[in-house]
């Protein structure tokens, strides 16, 4: 099955497409979180996505899933902030104890189901693909989480992981915008914030940027993604933000940025990019730029600028990026 229809079909948010320009070196530091208006909205309403899981073919035998108790939506709520919070106290690319290559589709179902109190998509009945969506609301914020997860066929362990965590707030019109400036959420998705990351997992081997050299006409995701690849780790993650235009540059600031991850064994650093090549990021890292060709930083400079809490923020020249569409 083609991973890049599962993960598609687990309702994790997609980047917005970009069109990609020549890069080259520029002469821009980290600068303080901004305080003026984006030129561009904050999110255009959206419709949160579902999914419906596709059949699975294999000759293994089914197993009968066990009964698992549902946590009431008052625990499930302080279940699901504490892994926000602590990752349950797992390394990535472990997510939530779920440890890939090791766990069986049983185990991540004992990890999961307990949060189906939480979620109008639950798809936990048979070995992968498979996932849920909880949702937490606070006053009207909500945490919008979404696990999936697929295994191997022939042996039911888990393979792969996608994670995806954002802050949205219902419109008028019906469906909900993006926030990118919400300090709770910040705080209550910490285990997988940029300064927590990269003092986990050390320098990545690449730091990518996406942006656009203008506003967004016709609104958007936010409009700035700046990636972290580690092979080794078998880790990808990806943060999305605002995109500020500020004189001739677009500034991206990351403390409240929604997450995204694609989670590998650890180890298989030679096939990492083929595992990336199976998903939608075979596309996506086509719009993707070193950050050392489009901003002032080297990768050691910005690890030591950003792997503990700062009001600073990445900014890169317009005229590196494309304009987009009207």
């Amino acid at each position: 099955m083609n991973t890049q229809n599962i993960v598609r079909l687990l309702g994790l948010t997609l980047f917005v497409a970009l069109v990609s320009s020549c890069a080259q070196s520029t002469e821009n530091a980290a600068t303080p979180l901004p305080s003026e208006t984006p030129l561009s909205p904050t999110s255009t309403a959206m419709a949160l996505p579902s999914f419906t899981p596709l059949p699975i073919h294999s000759s293994t035998p089914t197993p009968t899933p066990t009964m698992i108790p549902t946590l009431p939506v008052e625990e499930a709520r302080t279940r699901l902030m504490d892994l926000l919070a602590s990752n349950d106290n797992c390394r990535l690319p472990c997510l939530w104890g779920i440890t890939i290559g090791k766990s069986s589709f049983q185990d991540v179902r004992a990890i999961l189901m307990p949060l189906s109190s939480l979620s109008h998509s639950v798809y936990l009945d048979s070995p992968g693909p498979g996932g849920i969506i909880p949702r937490y609301t606070e006053g009207e914020l909500e945490i919008y989480t979404a696990v999936g997860f697929i295994t191997n066929p022939s042996s039911g362990i888990v393979d792969h992981v996608t994670f995806n965590t954002e802050a949205h707030r219902p419109v008028k019109e019906g469906g909900y915008e993006d926030i990118f400036n919400s300090r709770f959420f910040g705080e209550n998705v910490s285990a997988y914030t940029l300064p927590h990351i990269l003092s986990e997992q050390g320098v990545p081997s690449s730091v990518m940027i996406a942006t656009f050299g203008g506003p967004l006409t016709r609104g958007g995701t936010g409009g700035f993604d700046l990636l972290l690849l580690y092979p080794d780790q078998g880790i990808l993650v990806n943060y999305t933000t605002q995109m500020h235009l500020v004189g001739a540059n677009v500034r991206g600031c990351l403390p409240n940025a929604h997450v995204e991850m694609e989670l590998y064994s650890s180890g298989q650093g030679d096939s990492f990019f083929d595992l990336l090549e199976q998903t939608d990021w075979a596309v996506k890292l086509n719009y993707y730029k070193p950050l050392q060709e489009v901003t002032s930083m080297s990768l050691g400079e910005f690890y030591e600028t950003f792997r503990q809490p700062t009001d600073k923020c990445v900014e890169t020249p317009v005229n590196l990026w494309p304009t987009p569409e009207p």
